[in-house]
């Protein structure tokens, strides 16, 4: 987010290319001396194999990987229209089919069209958003707005991406679908501000104040 808004603020492309380089540096750095990350990264790779080897009776234990490959099911059954409300096994993904995995329970039920709706949806947010911050006058609500659009959009890529399996899972809840206390009203909030800054940049520009001293300064002519 703090790497979007230096390049709207700078347009200099080379924040991007550094706040890149950064992170992969830190993921890269973090995954190698966490084990908890570790685990999450092997799950990510290859989520079937830890299954296997509990099935094999060589692991024996908790199966990290259990979550995203019931997450992976959830979607191949689904189809493209769903199974229908309350038809899915979202009972197999656990205690996080309401929280993390809510998006697998509700491409289930709802199939690839519910799913490609919600992210239209999403986009449709993203997309007012930014909008918002090329209408607004003042810099600080152009920056303001592109950041919390930024923030939105990320949080959306990396729930959906981690239960889909192109990043690893980060446990982060989905915006307005999930539940969660402090996500909820942190979202909200974000909308709030987003409307607020869109309705100071719909309304007219105040007229300049008069300046009392260029009037005095007047020539008078006969």
């Amino acid at each position: 987010m703090f790497v979007i808004m230096l390049y709207v603020a700078t347009e200099r492309t080379s924040w991007i290319v550094f706040g890149l380089l950064m992170s992969s540096v830190g993921a890269v750095g973090v995954a190698s001396f966490e084990p908890h990350i570790q685990t999450r990264v092997q799950a990510w790779l290859d989520p079937m194999h830890e299954f296997e080897l509990s099935r094999a009776g060589v692991q024996d234990g908790i199966v990290h990987s259990e979550q995203a490959m019931q997450a992976l099911w959830a979607f191949g059954s689904g189809g493209t229209l769903g199974t229908g409300w309350g038809q899915g096994n979202s009972d197999l993904i656990g205690f996080a089919a309401n929280s993390d995995f809510i998006l697998a329970t509700f491409g289930e039920e709802i199939g690839l069209a519910g799913v490609m709706a919600l992210l239209l949806l999403y986009a449709l947010i993203v997309e007012r958003g930014v909008r918002t911050a090329l209408a607004a006058r003042d810099p600080f609500g152009k920056l303001l707005a592109i950041g919390l659009s930024g923030a939105f959009a990320l949080q959306v890529f990396v729930v959906a991406g981690g239960v889909m399996g192109l990043i690893p899972l980060t446990g982060m809840t989905m915006p307005f679908l999930a539940y969660g206390g402090s996500s909820v009203i942190a979202n909200w909030a974000l909308i709030g501000i987003l409307l607020r800054i869109s309705d100071t940049a719909r309304r007219p520009a105040p007229a300049p104040a008069a300046n009392p001293d260029a009037e005095m300064t007047q020539v008078v002519r006969p």
